[in-house]
């Protein structure tokens, strides 16, 4: 399956970390903020925020990176990995059309090996809102040998995370992971 295809079924069909960006539909979603948090307590264990990217001035012959704010890189202790669950807060925009079957898969590995992929569904947003939505990871059980390999080796993790409105992609981020913090 071509990694240049947006349909929903080709990026279900992902079984290594995306090489590069994939190519955007002209949408207007923009996540804005997210939180990580730890579901057993209330400890916020990451926090991500571009709100504001909306306070700067506007810069019209300024040449824009579009991939400025699609990548992410964690560093989390080693106890990152013996949680099972964490909720993540997302903080969204929808720009000025209304959007149907806004959904989010999330494809988590380390090296080419996939670990979790996650699917979750926004539903439908109205045009020219700001939306809040939490959802919760359930994590696998990982090996003693597949942490210690995952600790050993920071930023060999990663994830790719693909947004689609009515099953076709809009939006792809990608992130790295770090679980050697505080060593």
């Amino acid at each position: 399956m071509s990694m240049k295809s947006t349909s929903l079924g080709s990026k279900l069909e992902i079984w290594r970390p995306a090489p590069f960006f994939l190519k955007l539909r002209n949408h207007h979603q923009q996540v804005n903020t997210y939180y990580l948090k730890v579901i057993t307590a209330i400890d916020l264990i990451f926090s991500d925020s571009n709100s504001d990217l909306e306070d700067e001035p506007d810069h019209e012959n300024e040449e824009v990176d579009p991939n400025a704010g699609r990548f992410v890189r964690y560093q989390f202790t080693p106890q990152f990995l013996k949680l099972k669950t964490v909720g993540a807060t997302v903080e969204f925009t929808i720009g000025s059309k209304a959007v149907n079957n806004f959904r989010m898969i999330e494809r988590h590995f380390f090296r080419d090996k996939l670990l979790k992929s996650f699917d979750f569904e926004f539903g439908f947003c109205i045009p020219n809102s700001k939306n809040t939505c939490e959802h919760i990871y359930e994590f696998p059980t990982l090996s003693p040998d597949l942490v210690r390999e995952m600790i050993e080796h920071p930023f060999e993790t990663r994830s790719d995370s693909f947004y689609f409105v009515d099953d076709r992609l809009i939006m792809h981020n990608k992130a790295d992971y770090s679980y050697d913090g505080g060593i």
